[in-house]
């Protein structure tokens, strides 16, 4: 199993609100209401960042981040060559995130030092 880890970081130009609008009403929904998407998951999370107290939005490293769970590495490369993904999704990307200042990673093994694997896990 792959888990691809996606760190966010609005666009400057975006209030947190919006940010949050687009990302979890427009765009997060698209991986759920497309079966050529959907087929490829095991799991999307997305997880809103807040400030601790005392701090604001703009001094945190990331708005958000993303769990994106693939039974493969093959099916995370076969979901960005859909083409509701290559047309649609990944434009739509770059009108909330701010690119150049977001990360991705992929782990493809879990340690769990309290509590067992989620329902999912497959191993």
């Amino acid at each position: 199993m792959i888990i691809q880890l996606g760190f966010y970081r609005r666009r400057p130009d975006l209030s947190v609100e919006e940010f949050r609008r687009l990302w979890s009403e427009v765009y997060g929904p698209k991986y759920r209401i497309h079966p050529d998407l959907s087929r490829h998951l095991l799991r999307y999370v997305q997880h809103r960042l807040s400030p601790l107290i005392g701090k604001s939005h703009d001094q945190m490293p990331f708005d958000g981040f993303s769990e994106t769970w693939f039974e493969s590495a093959a099916a995370s490369e076969a979901l960005q060559r859909e083409p509701i993904y290559i047309n649609e999704v990944a434009p739509l990307a770059v009108t909330f995130l701010d690119l150049e200042n977001s990360k991705l990673m992929a782990y493809d093994s879990q340690v769990y030092q309290i509590g067992g694997p989620p329902p999912l896990f497959r191993s």
